[in-house]
């Protein structure tokens, strides 16, 4: 009876640990530039070639929002007077319908292309309802450039 009874809290916990793993997000980032320098510098996100969506344009779009100067476009389109480009990488995900599962936008030295600093957010399937890729790209770019500081 023992067996039986510790067998059936494992079949009972199995579905609740993975309603847990779809509620989980992540987000992460780094800069290593002081704020006078991200506010006086120009950036060009380029868009990927498989970015049918343009998230570039997205993130551009946000990044003005903050008062940030930047555009987006393809590599052939990039300005040679930008002072920082930043590049992303994007994975979606499908549970009932497709969602942006993880973002990764990267900020680098135009001149050199050495990164500078990184935003990142993750998120679950359950965490996702509701949520849009602008919510996402929004959370990726708190964490590059910290609202407040």
């Amino acid at each position: 009876m023992k067996s039986f009874v510790s067998g059936l809290h494992r079949i009972s916990l199995g579905p609740l640990a993975l309603m847990l793993v779809g509620c989980v997000s992540n987000t992460s980032g780094e800069l290593t530039l002081p704020k006078e320098q991200v506010q006086a510098g120009s950036y060009f996100v380029q868009r990927h070639d498989k970015d049918d969506r343009d998230l570039a344009s997205t993130i551009a779009k946000a990044m003005q929002a903050r008062g940030l100067q930047a555009t987006a476009g393809t590599v052939a389109q990039h300005p040679t007077e930008t002072t920082y480009v930043v590049t992303y990488v994007d994975k979606w995900m499908w549970d009932m319908r497709v969602y942006l599962y993880d973002l990764r936008i990267d900020l680098r030295d135009a001149r050199d292309q050495s990164i500078l600093g990184y935003g990142q957010s993750m998120q679950g399937s359950l965490k996702a309802m509701g949520q849009t890729h602008e919510d996402i790209i929004n959370r990726a770019l708190d964490q590059l450039f910290p609202p407040g500081k």
